[in-house]
């Protein structure tokens, strides 16, 4: 699935809403005419003086009418909201009710997309992601430095304020994805908030309407092989669409997927394909970066030295605290 099949799945979504929304209001009608058939006599007679005053304008006709006009459809209008309030109810409750009361369930107010046209993108891209609901609790909201320690570490800067750094370095990042691609690797030590920085970074992109792919080293690198050696499944290929068509993939625990002859090749396939169509990447590792080198060769070492801005995570396992 791209972009476009994304875009045209949330529209086909608003067009059933749309309708959903117009068929109730007109059966809610219907129901009501049936049981005070004076509201439906209104309705008619306004549409009447409605077509009576609009003869009326093409043949020049005097103000006088168009006052009387004003003033019939008022009293009726009055009448059918005294009805109406017998009954407990509003006029506004015989109007389709729309899920979004800006757009009525189109997704354009003017030629622009709604608001509600991007919270609904958001969600489809939770969807895909495969991040699920862990969005929810691991984003820049939630983040708590003071998890940190403020020590001096042996790199000269204490975690807490290396974890600021690489924060700062991330919003601009994600504020410039327009004008540079987002390309950062992320390495340390387990439990040091690699993982989680990136949950913040895909959250924040995808609420701002990005489509983020997010794949652990493991299942990518299978999946390419699948599709590479043995065919793959129609899952694979569609996996391997999303890896393609997304505008960031992240790449988590990379070096824990147990390298093989296979692995490097994809890799540097992935890697290169990406950066070539000026694609965001995320890559988290507990590998320091020669032994990245040494695992998957020094070609790919130099890409991500060469295209990636590279963070070190220090301190201590947050898990243990």
């Amino acid at each position: 699935m791209d972009k476009n099949e994304i875009y045209s799945e949330i529209f086909e979504e608003y067009q059933i809403d749309k309708k959903n929304a117009e068929k109730n209001a007109e059966k809610l009608k219907n129901m009501l005419y049936k049981n005070v058939p004076r509201l439906q006599e209104i309705e008619n007679e306004i549409k009447i003086k409605g077509v009576e005053l609009f003869k009326s304008a093409v043949n020049h006709g005097d103000m006088q009418k168009f006052e009387d006009f004003k003033n019939s459809c008022n009293k009726l209008r009055q009448e059918r909201q005294n009805i109406l309030k017998s009954l407990g109810m509003s006029e506004a409750e015989l109007e389709p009710q729309y899920k979004c009361k800006i757009c009525k369930d189109t997704g354009m107010v003017d030629t622009k997309k709604c608001r509600c046209f991007n919270k609904r993108l958001a969600e489809k891209y939770y969807q895909l992601s495969n991040l699920g609901d862990i969005l929810k609790k691991e984003n820049f909201d939630n983040f708590n430095y003071e998890l940190f320690s403020k020590n001096i570490s042996e790199d000269n800067i204490s975690p807490y304020d290396n974890m600021k750094k690489i924060t700062k370095e991330a919003l601009f990042a994600i504020e410039n994805i327009e004008n540079e691609p987002l390309n950062m690797l992320f390495y340390g030590h387990s439990g040091l908030g690699k993982s989680y920085m990136c949950n913040c970074i895909a959250k924040e992109l995808m609420d701002r309407g990005y489509f983020v792919i997010y794949m652990s080293a493991y299942k990518l690198f299978t999946t390419m092989t699948n599709i590479r050696f043995n065919n793959g499944s129609r899952q694979d290929m569609d996996t391997a669409k999303l890896l393609e068509n997304c505008d960031l993939l992240v790449i988590d625990d990379l070096g824990t997927e147990g390298v093989n002859s296979s692995t490097v090749p994809e890799f540097f396939d992935i890697l290169n394909t990406r950066l070539r169509a000026n694609k965001s990447m995320l890559i988290s590792t507990n590998l320091d970066l020669p032994n990245v080198g040494v695992v998957y060769s020094e070609r790919i070492l130099s890409r991500i030295i060469g295209n990636f801005k590279v963070f070190k995570f220090i301190g201590s396992d947050l898990r243990m605290h």
